[in-house]
Protein backbone atom coordinates (compact mmCIF):
# COMPACT_ATOMS: atom_id res chain seq x y z
CA UNK A 1 0.00 0.00 0.00
CA UNK A 2 1.37 3.41 -0.94
CA UNK A 3 1.57 6.08 1.74
CA UNK A 4 -0.66 9.08 1.15
CA UNK A 5 -3.51 6.97 -0.27
CA UNK A 6 -6.79 7.54 1.54
CA UNK A 7 -10.11 5.75 1.54
CA UNK A 8 -12.61 7.06 -1.01
CA UNK A 9 -16.30 7.27 0.01
CA UNK A 10 -19.03 6.47 -2.49
CA UNK A 11 -22.53 7.57 -1.36
CA UNK A 12 -25.55 5.62 -2.62
CA UNK A 13 -28.82 7.28 -3.59
CA UNK A 14 -30.45 5.49 -0.63
CA UNK A 15 -27.91 7.02 1.74
CA UNK A 16 -28.42 10.51 0.26
CA UNK A 17 -32.20 10.13 0.61
CA UNK A 18 -31.90 8.84 4.21
CA UNK A 19 -29.56 11.71 5.11
CA UNK A 20 -32.10 14.27 3.87
CA UNK A 21 -35.18 12.57 5.39
CA UNK A 22 -33.84 11.26 8.68
CA UNK A 23 -31.17 13.81 9.60
CA UNK A 24 -31.34 17.12 7.70
CA UNK A 25 -35.13 17.53 7.52
CA UNK A 26 -35.44 16.77 11.25
CA UNK A 27 -32.72 19.29 12.11
CA UNK A 28 -30.55 16.68 13.84
CA UNK A 29 -27.45 18.86 14.05
CA UNK A 30 -25.50 16.64 16.45
CA UNK A 31 -26.12 13.59 14.28
CA UNK A 32 -25.12 15.42 11.10
CA UNK A 33 -21.93 16.58 12.80
CA UNK A 34 -21.15 13.03 13.93
CA UNK A 35 -21.67 11.71 10.38
CA UNK A 36 -19.24 14.36 9.13
CA UNK A 37 -16.70 13.25 11.77
CA UNK A 38 -17.13 9.60 10.76
CA UNK A 39 -16.65 10.58 7.12
CA UNK A 40 -13.52 12.53 8.01
CA UNK A 41 -12.13 9.55 9.97
CA UNK A 42 -12.76 7.22 7.04
CA UNK A 43 -11.20 9.59 4.52
CA UNK A 44 -8.09 10.00 6.68
CA UNK A 45 -7.51 6.24 6.88
CA UNK A 46 -5.31 4.65 4.26
CA UNK A 47 -7.17 1.32 4.32
CA UNK A 48 -9.93 -0.55 6.13
CA UNK A 49 -7.55 -2.29 8.54
CA UNK A 50 -6.19 1.04 9.81
CA UNK A 51 -9.73 2.37 10.11
CA UNK A 52 -10.92 -0.57 12.20
CA UNK A 53 -7.85 -0.53 14.46
CA UNK A 54 -8.10 3.23 15.08
CA UNK A 55 -9.09 4.31 18.59
CA UNK A 56 -11.58 6.74 17.03
CA UNK A 57 -13.36 3.87 15.29
CA UNK A 58 -14.16 2.49 18.74
CA UNK A 59 -15.60 5.87 19.77
CA UNK A 60 -17.86 5.86 16.70
CA UNK A 61 -18.71 2.19 17.16
CA UNK A 62 -17.49 1.09 13.75
CA UNK A 63 -17.99 -2.67 13.73
CA UNK A 64 -18.76 -5.58 11.46
CA UNK A 65 -22.33 -6.88 11.35
CA UNK A 66 -23.06 -10.57 11.87
CA UNK A 67 -25.29 -13.10 10.17
CA UNK A 68 -26.96 -12.13 6.90
CA UNK A 69 -25.31 -8.69 6.97
CA UNK A 70 -21.76 -9.95 7.59
CA UNK A 71 -20.49 -7.97 4.57
CA UNK A 72 -21.66 -4.69 6.15
CA UNK A 73 -20.04 -2.52 8.80
CA UNK A 74 -21.95 0.00 10.89
CA UNK A 75 -20.96 3.25 12.56
CA UNK A 76 -22.87 4.55 15.57
CA UNK A 77 -24.43 7.97 14.96
CA UNK A 78 -26.43 7.91 18.20
CA UNK A 79 -28.08 5.21 20.33
CA UNK A 80 -30.76 4.68 17.70
CA UNK A 81 -29.18 5.57 14.36
CA UNK A 82 -26.50 3.56 12.55
CA UNK A 83 -24.72 4.38 9.31
CA UNK A 84 -24.26 1.30 7.11
CA UNK A 85 -20.86 1.04 5.41
CA UNK A 86 -19.88 -1.51 2.78
CA UNK A 87 -16.26 -1.99 1.75
CA UNK A 88 -16.03 -2.23 -2.02
CA UNK A 89 -14.71 -5.55 -3.20
CA UNK A 90 -15.48 -9.23 -2.78
CA UNK A 91 -16.28 -10.82 0.58
CA UNK A 92 -14.32 -12.09 2.50
CA UNK A 93 -12.47 -8.79 2.49
CA UNK A 94 -8.74 -8.23 2.51
CA UNK A 95 -8.90 -5.22 4.83
CA UNK A 96 -5.48 -3.93 3.79
CA UNK A 97 -6.46 -3.64 0.12
CA UNK A 98 -9.75 -1.78 0.68
CA UNK A 99 -9.43 1.81 -0.53
CA UNK A 100 -13.10 2.56 -1.12
CA UNK A 101 -16.20 2.35 1.09
CA UNK A 102 -19.81 2.81 0.16
CA UNK A 103 -22.20 4.66 2.48
CA UNK A 104 -25.23 2.39 1.99
CA UNK A 105 -28.00 3.76 4.22
CA UNK A 106 -28.90 5.25 7.57
CA UNK A 107 -30.80 2.78 9.75
CA UNK A 108 -32.96 4.04 12.61
CA UNK A 109 -35.43 1.17 12.97
CA UNK A 110 -33.68 -1.57 14.97
CA UNK A 111 -31.79 0.01 17.82
CA UNK A 112 -34.35 1.12 20.41
CA UNK A 113 -34.82 4.68 21.55
CA UNK A 114 -32.25 7.30 20.52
Amino acid sequence: MREGVFIFINKTKTYERDLKRKIISKHKVDELEKIMHIESLIKSSSNMQKLISSSLSKIYGIEKKKGDLKEIYTAKVNNKIRLYLKPEGEYPYDLVSIESIEFVKIDDKHYGEG
